[in-house]
């Protein structure tokens, strides 16, 4: 039972450190002739079949990873993310997303601080509504193409999409998994979590936004020449968009309305998902494409993020039934007294180890501490900690590329269209922005309990 206590904490050590190096490997392995990339989706599995081989690990404890316990429930989490994921998608295939890009850009009327401050506001909102992942992957893209075409600096540019778009996924329930994560587990309603994360995410956003002005003004172009665009163009399909909209826009409606619908969330998205699913496969079938159009968003979606989940989630369950969350969660709450000063050495803390560990593993892990029994904190104080974690599990990507699965996304879209931002250039606008941001949001989260508590 020792042994196995220490093969568990063993693995969780050997998990974190092969994800993190993966990010900077480029190793495979072959199985039957079929290449298998070393990678973070990849790596969680190896980790669950050490504890099955070395009997550190019993079914119930797998079945765990999958349906989860009362507070904290895997499939309901993925079930959520996907859905939502092929709505976002499905609707960013219309060229929906491209239009609003190029209206902005257009906009601007070739001034380049008024271009900067449209496209971090672009990315805040496109964010609220889709997610994170969404908008980097859509607009990243645009701005390297429009930045070789104005000849302006795209750094400065693609720094606010990125940081807007990580700031602002806090807003709903919706915008990050780790948001899911944590929100499944405390029982928080779509209403409820919005009600405490939208001021924290207002203030947060203009605080960076005010200073990205200040850090990238000697960067940013006075004026460029706009070239001829029509935003019309990039619209696909004109009544797709349409319809995508009506089942995006009423998705968000129901999901915040779950309470009185007496339906779980990921029943509501599933919902919605799949009925939009059906269309795109019956003008497939009108079409005699071939299914086409559904393969590709099938194709886009990020698959990779389902193994990696119910993996972590089996490896932290372990770390449960061994008690190793119980030491941590005596410390931390001894540590946690003062409301004030909770919130803020929690999202600190919370977004510093997302740089160590990726923000899903360390929402996870995190989540179980506050739910051990040994964590004998409660009331406002106990509130506090939940949207810290919540708030570092967001903010802990605009460190280091490795905080977030979006960073590592992110980065490897840079390098493929010729834009190399190094390691230490991003982290140093990220330690400089950030801070003060946590700073700054923290601040009004605590006086948001204090006067609804």
């Amino acid at each position: 039972m020792v042994i196995n206590s220490y093969i568990s904490l063993f693995v969780f050590l050997f998990v974190i450190i092969s994800i993190l190096l993966s990010f900077r490997s480029k190793k495979s392995f072959e199985i039957k002739k079929r290449k298998i990339k070393f990678d973070y989706a990849i790596i969680p599995t190896i980790g669950v079949i050490i504890l099955i081989l070395t009997f550190s690990i019993n079914p119930e404890i797998l079945i765990k990873g999958i349906i989860g316990s009362e507070r904290i429930r895997p499939y309901s989490i993925i079930i959520i993310f996907f859905s939502v994921a092929y709505i976002c998608l499905s609707l960013d295939l219309t060229g929906f997303f491209e239009f609003i890009s190029l209206k902005t850009i257009k906009t601007a009327k070739n001034s380049g601080i008024r271009l900067f401050i449209y496209l971090f506001f672009l990315s805040s909102i496109l964010t609220i509504f889709t997610s994170n992942d969404i908008v980097i992957l859509t607009l990243t893209p645009i701005i390297i193409y429009f930045s070789k075409y104005t000849k302006i600096n795209p750094i400065p540019y693609l720094i606010a999409q990125f940081f807007a778009a990580n700031i602002w996924s806090l807003t709903l329930y919706i915008g990050n998994p780790t948001n899911i994560i944590v929100a499944e587990a405390f029982n928080l309603s779509f209403l409820d979590y919005s009600i405490y994360m939208l001021l924290p995410t207002i203030i947060g956003g203009l605080s960076c936004l005010s200073l990205l002005i200040l850090l990238f003004k000697k960067k940013i172009k006075t004026k460029y020449i706009t070239p001829e665009i029509d935003p019309k163009n990039a619209i696909k399909d004109k009544s797709g968009a349409i319809f995508g909209i009506i089942i995006l826009f009423s998705c968000i409606i129901a999901l915040a309305l779950s309470s009185s619908l007496n339906y779980p969330l990921w029943v509501i998205s599933s919902f919605f998902a799949i009925i939009l699913f059906l269309k795109n496969l019956l003008v497939d079938i009108i079409s005699h494409k071939n299914f086409t159009r559904s393969k590709k968003i099938l194709n886009l979606v990020p698959w990779k993020i389902l193994p990696f989940i119910i993996g972590m989630f089996i490896i932290v369950e372990t770390l449960v039934e061994y008690k190793w969350i119980d030491s941590l969660a005596v410390i931390l709450s001894k540590l946690n007294i003062y409301l004030l000063i909770s919130i803020i050495f929690f999202t600190f803390i919370s977004a510093l180890m997302c740089n160590l560990m990726n923000n899903q593993p360390m929402t996870i892990f995190f989540t179980q501490i506050l739910l051990n029994e040994s964590f004998t904190i409660s009331g406002g104080l106990q509130l506090g900690i939940i949207y810290s974690l919540i708030m570092g599990s967001n903010f802990g990507a605009n460190f280091t590329f490795i905080g977030a699965l979006a960073g590592i996304m992110w980065y490897k879209i840079l390098l493929n269209k010729g834009i190399h931002l190094r390691f230490n250039e991003f982290a140093k606008y990220g330690f400089f922005v950030m801070p003060i941001v946590i700073f700054f949001s923290s601040i009004t989260l605590f006086i948001e309990i204090t006067f609804i508590m």
